[in-house]
């Protein structure tokens, strides 16, 4: 049975009766999701430990993974089509940040991807389980400022309707956003996230082929200090009980894309920062970014199994290792619809933000439990 997602949707929207044995096995559900259609290539997955350069001198990159954002991102080394024009209107590059709040979560992107830009936010009010959102779009030139790596630098979006600004100042990741038109009400955003130097994160190069890679670079765990400032009302973020991430990408993505993401940052009862980032993306042999923090150290995790159920998305959500090194569900509290179609290009998506509830085992053996660690969970198709 070899469809893609958006085929999956389209015809288990007939009779989900006819098909109520898949939404309860995972692996007839992973067939129905992906095929030969979505890219992927990966000869070899090495781990990065010293500084070097993404692209190598004969323009080829490698499957990889580190633990500290280590490479510099040369993608003007790059060389896989006859136009140059043309390669860098394949690119694409993304600065995403989400924190959560007693009363809120938030996330905010800015985003260049060669034929348009963008800046957008969401809000979900947790008190009224209420999500708001919205976006501004603008033509890509003149080109905006862009980290080039993820650990220095300024991404500055500007328009006469909204204005975003992330900077990197040393172990501090300064957001900045003032959407007035937001929903109708506005939206002024000004956080510090704070990313101790010792603690690590989760970098990947992904490839699908040998001169075609793209990189991202996930952090999670950040105590986040500031205020959000939605419909007239000021909330408070502060480092004892707001966490947030960053998800940076840059590269040359292929045109199709699905992915799982599970994630989540908090504290366990031990009052200890735990997060992780799971999933994969067009192949659960997309391992690079599979990961768990616990007290600021990384503990590597391969091949992880991800399932919903897609005929009610109430239900819980699962991720799990075949060694039983993670065994997640997540009960959701809030699904969004994604069904957007512009000629040719379509993203489906169903994030769903909610609670956390299993156990993580960590290199040591040992097990942390997780009760009630909010985050986020999703699935997307898309081409764009």
């Amino acid at each position: 049975m070899k469809a893609s997602r958006r085929n999956f949707l389209k015809w288990s929207g007939i009779s989900s009766a006819v098909f109520a044995g898949l939404s309860s096995s995972p692996a007839l559900a992973h067939l129905a999701e992906i095929d030969d259609s979505y890219r992927y290539y990966c000869d070899e997955l090495i781990e990065i430990t010293e500084p070097g350069k993404l692209i190598g001198p004969d323009g080829t990159a490698r499957c990889s993974w580190s633990r500290r954002p280590y490479l510099d991102l040369n993608f003007e080394d790059a060389d896989f089509m006859f136009s140059r024009a043309g390669q860098r209107y394949r690119f694409k590059k993304w600065d995403m940040y989400h924190f959560a709040t007693p009363d809120l979560y938030v996330g905010l992107l800015v985003a260049w991807i060669g034929y348009g830009a963008f800046c957008s936010a969401h809000v979900y009010d947790r008190e009224t389980k209420t999500n708001y959102e919205d976006l501004h779009l603008r033509l890509p030139w003149p080109e905006f400022p862009m980290m080039r790596n993820s650990d220095q630098g300024i991404t500055e979006y500007q328009s006469r309707k909204v204005t975003a600004v992330f900077e990197v100042q040393g172990e501090r990741r300064k957001l900045r956003m003032d959407f007035p038109g937001f929903q109708g009400s506005g939206l002024q955003v000004e956080v510090d996230l704070h990313h101790p130097q010792e603690h690590e994160s989760i970098c990947g190069t992904f490839l699908t082929h040998p001169r075609r890679m793209n990189y991202g670079h996930k952090i999670n765990c950040m105590p986040v200090s500031g205020e959000v400032v939605f419909k007239g009302r000021k909330y408070l973020a502060r480092p004892d009980d707001s966490f947030g991430a960053l998800d940076f990408g840059r590269g040359y993505y292929p045109p199709k894309l699905f992915w799982y993401w599970a994630t989540a940052s908090g504290l366990d009862p031990a009052g200890k920062l735990v997060g992780f980032n799971l999933g994969y993306g067009n192949t659960r042999a997309n391992t690079q970014e599979n990961a768990l923090f616990y007290d600021g150290k990384l503990h590597k995790v391969g091949q992880v199994n991800c399932a919903c159920d897609p005929f009610d998305l109430r239900n819980p959500w699962r991720v799990w290792t075949d060694d039983g090194k993670v065994d997640l569900s997540l009960i959701p509290e809030n699904v969004r619809r994604g069904n957007l179609k512009i000629g040719p290009f379509y993203s489906i998506s169903r994030p769903a933000l909610g609670y956390y509830h299993g156990n993580l085992t960590l290199d040591s053996g040992r097990v942390i439990r997780l009760q009630d660690l909010f985050g986020l969970f999703e699935w997307v198709d898309q081409k764009w």
